[in-house]
């Protein structure tokens, strides 16, 4: 079983963590603050836009990193 590279390396689990906040606030900002706004909103479609493409970026990153590094006993 392998361990998830977020677990294993403290710089990766910083960015993970960054990664998720990124999201929670992408989310939230586009739920309920973009419904408030009367006018046009298409700076906080970018904002949010751009959050959640930080998200997918920073898994996606992570997940490619992960097949690379060896298991646990020394095995790929």
């Amino acid at each position: 079983m392998r361990i998830p590279i977020y677990r294993r390396d403290p710089k990766s689990r910083v960015l993970f963590v960054i990664a998720n906040l990124a999201l929670a606030v992408g989310l939230i900002l586009w739920a309920f603050v973009r419904p408030a706004l009367a006018a046009s909103h298409a700076w906080l479609d970018a904002v949010c836009g751009l959050l959640m493409g930080f998200y997918v970026t920073v898994n996606l990153m992570l997940m490619r990193g992960a097949g690379r590094c060896e298991g646990p006993q020394g095995q790929p």
